[in-house]
């Protein structure tokens, strides 16, 4: 599961490769940095604001996020409506995620993690969302959002997760474009305190309890290897 909430600038419209009508949108950054691009896919929950709206409008949006798979080597986040697009007069602060799923490393979270004297910890949330026929998306089909915690959560997250272990977090998008590059990386960065763990918190006592067992000769012992799962970071 996974939710937007924000507010932002019309841009333009387009068509995806594969023929699909989008109203591609900006939202400001949480403090400095890049504005976030998401497209939206017009439906009836939106309600018919969009097709009057023009450049530089000010929306309020909420729905879910996909990823096109129709498309192969299409990065970019699409937004389903659940609520009523609405047009407001200002500006307003508002970007917030909220996901729930299963906690994951990625190699680019355990290379990034490698790095030493942080106060972030990297990692990835597997969840589902609907079907969307639009972008050929299952129920069964996993999204993947890069997340960035720190300090008193990042320290919290590690000494609690495990691979698979579901969890709740809330926070904001974030966009980067590493230098020379054309495009960037969009990730979610968690809000202080906005973290919830769930299952078993003895995951790992238990796989430790299994390995120390008398029962294996000395050398013998099988080892536990959290491995990551190769992913490309995802370009806007």
């Amino acid at each position: 599961m996974n939710t937007l909430k924000a507010c932002a600038t019309y841009v333009e419209e387009g068509t995806t490769e594969h023929g699909i009508r989008y109203i591609e949108v900006a939202i400001p950054p949480v403090g400095k940095g890049e504005d976030i691009k998401v497209r939206i896919i017009p439906n009836k929950a939106a309600g018919d604001v969009l097709g009057s709206c023009s450049k530089g409008a000010n929306l309020l949006i909420a729905g879910r996020l996909y990823r096109n798979r129709a498309v192969q080597g299409d990065y970019n986040f699409y937004l389903i409506p659940t609520q009523r697009i609405q047009v407001v007069s200002s500006p307003v602060p508002l970007n917030d995620v909220t996901i729930a799923g299963a906690y994951w490393l990625s190699d680019n979270d355990l290379k990034a993690n490698q790095i030493p004297n942080q106060d972030r910890h990297n990692f990835t949330m597997l969840t589902s969302a609907p079907t969307q026929q639009l972008l050929s998306h299952n129920y069964d089909d996993t999204i993947s959002f890069s997340v960035t915690s720190w300090k008193y959560d990042a320290e919290r997250i590690l000494q609690t997760s495990f691979k698979g272990r579901q969890m709740l977090i809330e926070g904001y998008l974030r966009s980067y474009t590493p230098e020379g590059k054309d495009t960037g990386y969009v990730s979610v960065t968690v809000r202080s305190g906005l973290v919830e763990m769930f299952g078993r918190k003895e995951m790992k006592e238990v796989k430790e309890k299994v390995i120390s067992k008398s029962d294996y000769a000395p050398g013998d012992r099988p080892k536990v290897v959290i491995e990551g799962e190769t992913k490309e970071e995802l370009p806007i």
